[in-house]
């Protein structure tokens, strides 16, 4: 067939001009794969960053769940809605917002990480230096402790960060509690891998009340999406 040359079409799709301006085309740089995950815990309600992506170390009371499965994490936000319906028409007249959740599911791979294995047998993490995991201070560092029946209420605060590149992401939740977990495999084959769901709730920092908050680092000036 003959070269029918370039097209609108053609132009639109390129990968690198951007001739129709920021959030009127496609746009590569936008595109995000997580080079690292890391979940960090903090007790029930305990202050998240202030301006975004201050470094977690520098806060007080955060301890990092170590390595993530390259899956990284998965967050829902699932909503349950009623329709409403009316004689004279199939269609619902209205839909009321009747619930929600929002969680996280992520697998840890460190199974002996001391948050993560707290976090899965609900035992309480904090205060860490009473936590049931601390072990001897001599060799070989034996901790013990009863798994609860029933558990307490456990409660956390949790931070779940990503980066790509230039680009990053951090989600902070106030008020976590593990609903759901993986089985607890112990094998040769492969790393015993702990899979876990938290469910966020609404939390208290200093007298703001919310569920969730997001952080993005676009990485590249993005005026051109906002005028």
């Amino acid at each position: 067939m003959p070269d029918k040359g370039a097209t609108a079409e053609d132009t639109f799709d390129a990968v690198n001009p951007l001739t129709a301006g920021p959030g009127k085309q496609k746009d590569n740089s936008l595109l995000y794969a997580a080079g690292d995950v890391i979940v960090w815990l903090a007790a029930q309600n305990t202050a998240g960053p202030v301006t975004g992506f201050e470094d977690i170390t520098t806060l007080t009371g955060y301890y990092c769940c170590g390595w993530v499965d390259t899956s990284g994490y998965l967050f829902k936000l699932d909503e349950t809605v009623k329709d409403i319906p009316a004689a004279g028409t199939l269609t619902p007249i209205r839909t009321i917002l009747t619930g929600g959740t929002k969680s996280v599911q992520q697998t840890f791979l460190e199974a002996l990480n001391p948050y993560v294995r707290a976090l899965y047998d609900d035992v309480p993490v904090f205060p860490v230096a009473t936590s049931p995991l601390k072990p001897s201070a001599t060799p070989p560092y034996i901790a013990s402790y009863t798994i609860p029946d029933p558990p307490a209420d456990n409660r956390y605060a949790m931070i779940w960060d990503s980066v790509d590149g230039t680009k990053a992401q951090r989600l902070y939740a106030p008020n976590v509690k593990v609903t759901a977990r993986g089985n607890d495999q112990v094998q040769q084959a492969d790393i015993t891998m702990t899979d876990m769901t938290m469910t966020m709730y609404p939390g208290n920092v200093s007298g703001s009340i919310f569920v969730a908050k997001r952080w993005i680092q676009y990485g590249k000036d993005m005026t051109g999406f906002f005028t």
